[in-house]
């Protein structure tokens, strides 16, 4: 949301627009709620805009509507599904959206709590609407998912249209450890790391994964096996599942390996380790009177692709830059005798094509 759309909410309501747009994360992604202009004055004084609630695959558009003469009251709304709250009496306001019956005008927070709990409402009354229809494949399968234990209310979004039903159903996967690897996090990162899966009847099998930016960044790509049109979700979710848990196992064990590796390295060329850190290192080395750095890059595909090892001369340049080598896959049995090996190699090239001369007193 642009600054300028807060700028032009009544400024006796910004508070709580403000703390929406700032704190209020929805939907089983936790995404951001955005707004949209519906009337604009252009002199701050506007008490009608639209929320943008994150909702299975959907984007719902409800209006809110203030009074800025009047704050003590409880603002009105408008919902994109006429079928939603068309008739409701007050104890329904008190049981099911109390924050809005009891509206504080004093909080901060009291819209980002009446927005909660309608959502709560409306995703109940999309599984109400899923019931209506009692020979569906889809309420079938949704009281099939719910039977299995592994599986709640709360892991699931229904949206029931008027030819196609969604499910988007939060899946276990375990990215406790993940921070290991990926510490510096990214912009993107919505704070918490999950793994959905969107689900649409009754074309069941264009099941579709969608995954955080931690999961993205961590895991890549991920082909999902494909849902037979005989298959059931109660099946599928558990195999989708244990998929993405055992692509994170391999993605750590395979970080261990090359974190092992590294320390191996720096702890018997101690002396001559210029720089590391969990992906790469650098070492000056001296053999038979020929200085070289080595640098050891390990990549994201470790072990599946080996590391890649660069030696820079630290006598000859070539237009300005140290000549170099780009050594191939080394063997782990031998590496000390595999490095000596090609940084003779390495010498003889360069003396050899009389490479510029660094003067090693500057």
């Amino acid at each position: 949301m642009s600054s300028g759309i807060i700028h032009d909410i009544a400024p006796i309501l910004r508070p709580y627009v403000q703390t929406v747009f700032e704190d209020l994360k929805l939907g089983l992604c936790k995404t951001k709620v955005d707004f949209e202009r519906v009337s604009g004055s252009g002199d701050g004084g506007d008490c009608q805009f639209r929320l943008v609630l994150p909702y299975c695959s959907k984007k719902l558009k409800w209006e809110v509507l203030f009074d800025a003469s009047a704050p003590w009251f409880a603002p009105d709304f408008r919902f994109d599904d006429d079928t939603f709250l068309s008739i409701i009496d007050e104890d329904f306001l008190d049981n099911m959206v109390p924050s809005l019956a009891k509206w504080n005008e004093n909080n901060p927070k009291a819209l980002s709590e009446v927005v909660a709990e309608l959502v709560e409402v409306y995703k109940t009354h999309q599984v109400k609407k899923l019931n209506e229809d009692e020979n569906s494949r889809a309420l079938f399968e949704y009281g099939a998912l719910l039977g299995d234990a592994l599986t709640s209310e709360q892991d699931i979004e229904v949206w029931v249209g008027a030819h196609v039903v969604e499910f988007l159903i939060r899946l276990n996967v375990d990215t406790s450890r993940l921070p290991e690897l990926y510490n510096e996090g990214t912009e993107e990162n919505p704070g918490i790391d999950t793994a959905l899966l969107l689900v649409r009847y009754p074309n069941s099998t264009n099941a579709e994964l969608i995954m955080s930016p931690l999961l993205n960044k961590s895991l890549g790509h991920i082909n999902l096996p494909p849902m037979l049109q005989s298959g059931v979700l109660m099946d599928y979710v558990p195999m989708v599942t244990e998929l993405l848990n055992n692509k994170i196992e391999d993605l750590l064990n395979n970080d261990k390996v090359k974190r092992d590796l590294l320390s191996q390295l720096i702890v018997k060329y101690e002396g001559a380790v210029l720089e590391h850190d969990a992906n790469n290192a650098a070492f000056l080395f001296e053999i038979n009177d020929f200085h070289c750095i080595l640098q050891i890059d390990i990549g994201t595909r470790f072990p599946e692709k080996p590391p890649t090892l660069i030696l820079r001369s630290v006598y000859h340049s070539i237009k300005g830059k140290p000549r170099y080598k780009v050594l191939s896959a080394c063997p782990y049995t031998n590496f000390e005798g595999y490095i000596e090996q090609q940084v003779e190699i390495f010498k003889n090239d360069c003396k050899g094509l009389g490479s510029q001369l660094v003067s090693m007193d500057n």
